[in-house]
């Protein structure tokens, strides 16, 4: 397995794992994947099985200091493999080297899976934004340093 830049090829694949890996009201369009791809603003990662079909992906932004995971999804045949992890890692070091101090995601305080990635990965909740998913349906703010020197910075693995 392989992690790659996504690309417009791999736009179908990466809405297959939309569907079987988020509820229908939480699942991204085709459009919005379309859209995160084509963005220069974006740093797309999807990670390949052996037949080159896209199990795992993962978007970033980054403004100024400021980084953010945007989306992450690992097909559910293949979670608990790392997968996430590697991706995320990828992540983190390109958010390195374009400069963050910092990186943000939200995250279903229920999804303990995501959520215990993320503490493994040295993120930190900060908040919860209220009605995030819809109403009810909070995230869980979490924040990681990246500078250079910081007890947190990225480990390359």
């Amino acid at each position: 397995m392989i992690i790659s830049h996504a690309r417009v090829d791999d736009l179908a694949g990466i809405v297959e794992l939309e569907k079987v890996g988020f509820d229908a009201e939480e699942q991204w369009s085709e459009t919005a994947w379309a859209d995160e791809l084509a963005a220069h603003d974006r740093y797309v990662l999807a990670r390949l099985d052996a037949d080159s079909r896209v199990i795992g992906v993962a978007t970033f932004s980054c403004v100024a200091e400021l980084a953010d995971l945007n989306r992450v999804i690992v097909h559910p045949e293949f979670r608990g493999r790392g997968i996430g992890a590697s991706l995320l890692r990828a992540g983190l070091e390109w958010a390195n080297a374009v400069g963050a101090h910092r990186m943000l995601l939200e995250v279903r305080p229920d999804n303990e899976p995501a959520v215990a990635l993320y503490r493994g990965l040295g993120f930190e909740p900060i908040a919860t934004r209220r009605d995030y998913y819809g109403t009810g349906q909070h995230a869980l703010v979490m924040a990681r340093s990246l500078r250079v020197g910081d007890a947190w910075a990225v480990e390359c693995a």
